[in-house]
């Protein structure tokens, strides 16, 4: 507590405060004290005080009307009455303004002008000493409230979002396959376990090849045009194909006579009409099916001509949609082959699957973090054998067949906790002290980058394991002048410019500025009164 004598001034006052090292600021006041009945002191005080809290004790009890409207807390000497307002602008002047006007009419009261002009009162030196006295007076007023107003209180609030980068933290590592795990291992080598699991499978196929004898093929008439002028011959099987690579052939050969002009001499395409039928499978030897539907005036090309195939084309007359699906399907000698290599990636699939199933549920029983290490040819398949019924017979008539198939994988899991701690501890190293923030760091991300040495037998791989992680600028740290120097770079500037200039700075992608008193339009031209805020 500091005790405030009738004797000190308010710059005497600020000097002791500033000494004060606690978070709270208490003075004594004797009773009448000039400093407690002036707003314009007592703001001064509570601006040096910064953002330490201001307590006066006092047995004046109308002293605490001023103070309180600034936010100073008073105690009084027979109770404790504490109070915090704060004055706006405009409640502040109206309270000047009525000072001002109570010193102007006690001036001029008419005993004071008679003692002013009077010469039986005074002489003529002492009345404009009394005019200066005065004018003086109230231009020093107005002088402290345009400082404190323009100045003091000027505060201007900064806020900003830092930008976050993102950066790949790297560490080389070996991991190392021992089948008995030592106490004495070196916590630089990550230990490999070693899984196994053998698997079975049963599958269904279908069968893709169909009995040509059971099947009702469509059939139909097209019209085939000449534009060339000579006569063409058609043979027998002649391949038409639609846009849908559809195929059909020409049942006969047939002669198609030469294009001829007219009178006008526009040349006239000869017409001829012929029966074609739709094949079996289309260009990719795929079984048509319903495709043989097409529509009337479907254009045909011929792809068996070099040349000329603009000039010779067909378009169907009629709509070609008769079609059965009464029909026979077969087993095809392709149909194992495919089910064999469609059974062997299944069974690889589905013993990974397991094997995984098996590291999940180990790691939940026995409170680890295991993954199956992400490096090529780690992963090893073996026994691999497919049966199926010796009676299965190519040309067969059958919808489907089955086969069984059994397959062991061997791989090797390492404890990704370990490995991510060792890259907690490169980021750690390499994050520059005072200057960036660690926000994020992205377990998902890790992996193992690249493989800089393999040994088998026992298993031996040194590889750099990578993980990413965000950063931000430590705007607020103490020890990082950043933030003075961004606070001397937009004093007094307009509120817009400054935005775009912290908004071109790469640490910085959201900028807000707010400025008290409302009505300033300018940042505060004092770096101290330029506060900056970090939002997330």
């Amino acid at each position: 507590m500091i005790k405030v004598s009738k004797e000190d001034s308010i710059i005497d006052v600020i000097i002791k405060i500033k000494h004060v090292e606690e978070k709270e600021i208490v003075l004594e006041f004797p009773f009448g004290h000039p400093l407690l009945h002036n707003y314009t002191s007592l703001r001064i005080l509570k601006t040096n005080a910064w953002e330490k809290d201001l307590v006066i004790i006092t047995s004046d009890i109308t002293a605490k009307k001023i103070g309180r409207k600034l936010g100073i807390k008073y105690t009084l000497i027979n109770h404790t009455d504490l109070l915090e307002y704060n004055y706006s602008f405009s409640e502040y002047c109206k309270f000047v303004v009525k000072n001002y006007w109570r010193e102007v009419k006690g001036l001029f009261k008419k005993n004071r002008l008679e003692e002013l002009y009077s010469p039986y009162f005074q002489n003529k030196k002492e009345q404009k000493t009394k005019i200066w006295i005065f004018f003086v007076t109230l231009l020093v007023s107005i002088g402290l409230f345009i400082f404190v107003f323009y100045f003091a209180v000027n505060k201007t609030s900064v806020y900003i979002t830092p930008d976050i980068t993102i950066r790949t933290a790297a560490k080389n590592l070996t991991f190392e396959y021992k089948p008995e795990e030592s106490i004495f291992q070196d916590k630089n080598i990550i230990a490999l376990k070693q899984i196994t699991k053998l698997v079975y499978l049963n599958e269904t196929f279908g069968t893709t090849g169909v009995d040509e004898s059971t099947v009702t093929r469509a059939n139909w008439e097209a019209t085939f045009y000449n534009e060339l002028p000579e006569k063409i011959r058609l043979r027998e099987n002649t391949r038409l194909q639609s846009d849908a690579w559809i195929v059909y052939v020409t049942q006969w050969s047939v002669d198609i006579p030469a294009a001829f002009t007219d009178g006008s001499g526009k040349l006239i395409a000869w017409e001829k009409s012929i029966n074609i039928q739709a094949k079996l499978y289309d260009e990719d030897n795929n079984f048509i099916w319903t495709r043989w539907n097409t529509w009337t005036g479907q254009l045909l090309m011929l792809p068996g001509l070099k040349s000329d195939q603009d000039k010779i084309y067909a378009y169907t007359t009629g709509i070609i949609n008769w079609w059965t699906n009464n029909f026979s399907k077969i087993l095809w000698e392709d149909d194992i082959k495919n089910a064999k290599l469609i059974l062997e990636w299944q069974l690889q699939d589905y013993a990974l699957s397991q094997a995984k199933k098996e590291i999940r549920e180990n790691n939940k029983n026995n409170d680890v973090a295991y993954n199956i290490l992400e490096v090529n040819d780690i992963i090893q398949w073996s026994n691999l054998w497919i049966t199926w019924d010796e009676e299965l017979k190519v040309w067969d008539k059958m919808e489907n067949f089955e086969l069984n198939g059994t397959i062991k994988i061997t791989t090797y899991t390492y404890n990704s906790e370990q490995v991510l701690n060792h890259l907690k501890w490169t980021i750690k190293d390499t994050l520059l002290d005072e200057v960036e923030d660690l926000r994020y760091i992205d377990k998902s991300s890790m992996r193992i980058a690249l493989v800089l040495l393999r040994e088998e037998e026992p298993l031996k791989i040194k590889a750099s394991a990578e993980i990413q992680a965000s950063f931000t600028h430590n705007f607020l740290s103490k020890k990082n002048n950043y933030v003075e120097k961004l606070k001397y770079t937009i004093a007094g500037m307009d509120k817009e410019d400054a935005k775009k200039i912290l908004l071109n700075n790469s640490k910085i992608s959201n900028v807000e500025i707010e400025t008290r008193p409302f009505f300033m339009k300018n940042i505060s031209s004092i770096p101290n009164n330029i506060e900056f805020i970090v939002e997330e």
